[in-house]
């Protein structure tokens, strides 16, 4: 903070303090603290080459930013503005005496206005060569620089760098003491409107942005900051801008560790604090998280036999998948299924989800099978891969193996929905592929699928993604 707040305006524009042919007290006005009356928290220090100029804040960075400033004494306004100083106001007191007010976010009143003791002359900010917001004050005797009297006392020697600065609590009530100084015109009331993204994914940035406009005429409010909330605890992302002559700020912020929650909803809110000139106003939204989900299986059968009926659960199984981020899931391979009209041998399944934007990946593989059904040919299959990909852009699905029938290899297209004729008594598909309902994009693929007039639902093979929240 000294490094920042330190040697705001050059030694020209400020010389050195000097004593007065008289002793200064004896016609210095009785100046309060330039901020309201009874708020704790507002402090100050030196900081400075010279010790006619104090930096008054209150909190820290740009908490304070838009707190209300007011005349240490009455006066006559002057109203300027400075590639250093930023936004400023002197008050000519008379006598000699004078007071200024560097850095301001905003000035409330007009050049040549006269003011009384405690009336507010503008909003505390960090124009001008100050990056944090602070208030750069003054007192001056004829034109220079004099050692700063505030509530009754002199203030120097000030406190010399920002770990050591002083709280001071203001009387500057205005009249009698009691009541706050004179606040100035009404601030007009806002409206903000979140018009960013409304879906979001771990690993992408997400763009943010909402529009300020005054409630009662609609119109753009132009240069204030706005900022921005996405998430909560330890995985919320912030980020702000100033809004342009639209009234929109916007900015973007990288989406890392979001939830997922059974919502799939991630919580945005947009804040615009408020100033003498706008009253604050805000809102909240609940974006959607893009998630993908999957699930792959080596096996299912079920294959009603008279005496023994086979009754295969998908083997292996990853089982249902749900993701935001990056993770592999898959369970053990399977050496083998032996159950009388199925010799299935090294089965194995997983699932792959990645970010930046979410994807998923499902995959199954056998490498040998032999199936003999009562009044079909034997089926054999070997080397199978079925692949199923999905992302919100599109989903892809492949199969690769080797088929044959009754011992006869049979040339397989490309093609998903391929069809083996096995007469009337059967149903083989190969790169059997039906989209996902509900989903975005989302596709199942099964390698081979046997069915038969007597019941028998043979899968070898099957992955299935799906992607959600994509828009």
């Amino acid at each position: 903070m000294a490094v920042l707040l330190g040697g705001v305006l050059a030694a020209a524009a400020l010389s050195a303090p000097t004593a007065a042919a008289q002793d200064p007290l004896a016609d210095r006005p009785d100046f309060k603290a330039p901020y309201q009356c009874k708020e704790k928290g507002w402090t100050y220090f030196g900081g400075h080459d010279y010790t006619g100029a104090l930096d008054i804040n209150k909190g820290s960075g740009n908490s304070d930013l838009g707190e209300p400033i007011l005349a240490s004494a009455g006066g006559k306004v002057n109203v300027a503005t400075d590639s250093k100083a930023g936004k400023y106001v002197e008050i000519d007191h008379g006598g000699g005496w004078q007071t200024r007010y560097l850095h301001l976010q905003s000035q409330t009143v007009k050049d040549g206005a006269k003011v009384q003791q405690g009336d507010r002359i503008g909003t505390l900010g960090n124009t001008g060569d100050a990056p944090l917001a602070h208030l750069h004050f003054d007192q001056r005797l004829n034109g220079k620089g004099v050692e700063v009297h505030l509530e009754g006392k002199n203030l120097y020697p000030y406190p010399p760098n920002d770990s050591e600065r002083k709280e001071l609590v203001s009387s500057n009530c205005g009249g009698d003491g009691d009541d706050p100084g004179e606040p100035g015109p009404e601030p007009k009331a806002t409206t903000l409107e979140y018009t960013g993204d409304k879906s979001i994914s771990n690993g992408s940035d997400a763009k943010l942005s909402a529009v300020l406009k005054t409630k009662k005429s609609e119109k753009p409010v132009k240069n204030r900051v706005v900022s921005f909330k996405l998430g909560t605890g330890e995985s919320a992302e912030t980020c702000k801008d100033k809004t342009d002559a639209k009234g929109k700020a916007s900015c973007p912020v990288p989406v890392t560790g979001q939830k997922l929650t059974d919502d799939a909803e991630v919580p945005l809110t947009a804040t615009f604090k408020g100033d003498s000139s706008y009253g604050k106003s805000k809102d909240n939204a609940d974006l959607k998280l893009q998630h993908v989900e999957g699930r792959s299986y080596g096996l299912s059968a079920e294959v009603p036999l008279p005496l023994v009926p086979v009754n295969i659960d998908p083997t292996p199984d990853t089982g249902p998948v749900r993701a935001a981020g990056a993770e592999t899931e898959g369970p053990e391979c399977v050496k083998g299924v032996d159950a009388l009209v199925l010799d299935v041998k090294a089965l194995c399944a997983k699932v792959a989800t990645r970010t930046g934007p979410s994807s998923a990946t499902s995959t199954a593989t056998v490498a040998d099978a032999n199936i003999g059904l009562p009044g079909l040919p034997v089926i054999g299959v070997s080397g199978l891969t079925s692949k199923s990909t999905s992302s919100c852009t599109k989903s892809k699905g492949s199969v690769s193996l080797e088929l044959t029938v009754a011992g006869k290899a049979v040339e397989l297209p490309s093609t998903p929905g391929f069809e083996v004729d096995l007469g009337p008594a059967g149903k083989l598909v190969v790169n059997e592929q039906t989209r996902v309902k509900g989903a975005d994009k989302g596709l199942t693929v099964n390698a081979v699928h046997l069915t038969t007039l007597g019941g028998a639902d043979v899968v070898l093979g099957s992955s299935t993604s799906s992607a959600h929240n994509c828009k």
